[in-house]
């Protein structure tokens, strides 16, 4: 059984939904300390001027990710979503996914960690994937820290490989997945160039750049870079 483990980030970048697709489960990190240099309230999507990064405002910053309260004495859900819709509305697959993004920005979120996983949930939903989605939190137990949480996590859930993103090398140790029987292996990520709307195509864009520009067609020209 393959696994992968994630944070709960903000409408993600492309590569987080190749690394959920080649997975049996993918574990959202939701009781993990935010880190403030992290995506977990923070995009970015492209816009006739460039790229934009859409910014969910916080109360708390220093906590774990599902004790992070949303700033909604700023509307930022309407700003988002009227950025969203101004620089998506002429795509070709706006009119296919429009009403279930705008259902989920109608509503009032309060909490960033249950924000992201519908989202996140969403666009998986959207992009067929078949991966068994789980979050930390639902376990009720402690599995450490740094290496020895993702190995736990692994061995808990009966996993005998470990599906790590390639800039994990610096703190995975390979030796602690080796003495528990996991096989740990690296994401090798390309990212697909695809039709864009305005002048250069510009990469590591929320998956909803794709998903509005290619529609069912998404996921296909993500699986093609693999082969």
């Amino acid at each position: 059984m393959k696994i992968a483990i994630h944070q709960p980030n903000y409408l993600p970048w492309i590569g987080y939904f190749d690394k959920m697709d080649q997975v049996d489960k993918f574990v959202i990190l939701d009781t993990a300390i935010h880190s403030k240099s992290g995506y977990i309230n923070r995009t970015t999507i492209k816009t006739p001027q460039g790229s934009l990064v859409l910014t969910v405002p916080l109360k708390n910053k220093e906590q774990p990710i599902n004790e992070l309260q949303i700033e909604n004495n700023v509307n930022w859900h309407a700003s988002h979503w009227k950025a969203i819709e101004a620089n998506y509305k002429k795509c070709t697959y706006w009119v296919a996914y429009k009403d279930g993004f705008e259902k989920l920005y109608s509503r009032k979120w309060d909490n960033i960690a249950s924000l992201n996983i519908a989202l996140i949930k969403h666009i998986a939903m959207l992009l067929n994937i078949s991966t068994e989605i789980l979050l930390e939190s639902d376990f009720q137990l402690n599995f450490g820290s740094n290496n020895a949480r993702n190995v736990n996590i692994v061995s808990h859930l009966g996993g005998d490989v470990y599906l790590s993103g390639i800039g994990a090398r610096v703190y995975n140790v390979e030796s602690t997945f080796n003495d528990r029987h996991i096989e740990l292996v690296y994401q090798d990520f390309k990212h697909p160039e695809y039709p864009q709307r305005w002048d250069k195509f510009q990469h590591n864009l929320s998956i909803i750049d794709m998903l509005f520009n290619c529609g069912p067609e998404t996921m296909e020209i993500i699986r093609r870079q693999r082969i």
